[in-house]
């Protein structure tokens, strides 16, 4: 039996159907209140109802399990959010972790982050050998996933069988209002301004296939960054808006614009009391043009990514077709 965290989200939905296709059992973690029809009537499949916040909940959940994979995981950048991603992200984790060691779990396979990574000013490309440092390019998010990392790091040396992978900006499609879908919600709505700088991205089904390889190989104690590439938003928007059939973003915004407009939606945000659309993290990741090395995945297992058109394509594909 396997067990998955975060199951409903994008990177949990892909890696419990490639678990399942593969004829593997698999116990799936929700909330009472979690969408389940993506993957209603799927073979193999087990809903157990548990937070990874509650410990006690979570004990049952372990019974039988021999192989866990935790995707589940707050992503914000949202400064009121910061409490909730350190429960959920670190403490979420740390229970995981603890009951795979008091369980006996023959392999854990954490499902991290690029922003858990070390990033230093002057350097172009991150490998995973890039220590992590406190400076302010590190966002609440990315602290609450380094911090999830040293528990796993922790429970290795206590005993239990443990890989991290660290996936970029994963492409595939879900829900259009989380992860990298809301890219495709922006062109999708047409609008016509694009950012500066650059993304590293990764098709999910690559996400998904070497999760499947790390659960049952030999591979121990080590992380991988999983990356197929980087390429400016414009050309990434101009994909998106091909395949969607939607015009594409004309309008260039520099920082200083970027700037401004985070300015204004402060004001909204605090007029109307709704979560503001650009924070002062997000504004500043928009600045930065890191490289995130796949060499190491890439000849472990001699893995070849998809490449970004073929991965925006599928993506773009599977959007309509849950729109019909």
């Amino acid at each position: 039996m396997i067990l998955i965290t975060g199951a409903t989200g994008i990177v949990g939905h892909f890696i419990t159907l490639q678990l399942i296709n593969a004829g593997h059992k698999v116990r799936a973690l929700k909330r009472k209140s979690s969408d389940t029809s993506r993957l209603s009537g799927a073979a193999n499949l087990e809903w157990f109802d548990s937070d990874i916040d509650d410990l006690k909940a979570l004990q049952k959940a372990f019974e039988g399990v021999e192989y866990v994979v935790h995707c589940a995981a707050i992503v914000s950048f949202h400064q009121k959010d910061k409490k909730q991603m350190m429960s959920t992200n670190v403490g979420g984790t740390a229970n995981m972790v603890n009951l795979a060691l008091i369980n006996n779990v023959k392999k854990f396979v954490h499902i991290s982050s690029v922003a858990a990574l070390g990033r230093k000013d002057g350097i172009d490309e991150i490998t995973e050998e890039t220590k992590w440092e406190s400076s302010n390019n590190n966002t609440n998010y990315a602290e609450s996933k380094y911090f999830g990392e040293l528990e796993v790091w922790r429970a290795q040396e206590e005993g239990l069988n443990t890989v991290i992978l660290n996936p970029s900006t994963v492409l595939g499609p879900g829900d259009w209002n989380n992860s990298s879908m809301q890219i495709f919600k922006y062109i999708n709505e047409g609008r016509q301004f694009y950012p500066i700088g650059e993304m590293n991205y990764v098709d999910v089904r690559d996400v998904a296939e070497i999760t499947a390889k790390m659960v049952f190989n030999d591979l121990s104690s080590q992380r991988f960054i999983l990356n197929a590439g980087k390429d400016y938003y414009k050309n990434i928007f101009t994909i998106i808006s091909k395949y969607l059939n939607k015009p594409t973003p004309k309008y260039r915004v520099s920082y200083t614009l970027l700037n401004f407009a985070y300015i204004l939606d402060s004001i909204r945000s605090f007029l109307t009391r709704q979560k503001s659309i650009i924070t002062r993290e997000s504004l500043s990741l928009s600045k930065m043009s890191f490289f995130f090395s796949n060499q190491k995945v890439s000849d472990t297992l001699g893995y070849k990514f998809r490449g970004l058109e073929e991965s925006i394509e599928w993506t773009c594909q599977e959007l309509k077709k849950s729109s019909m």
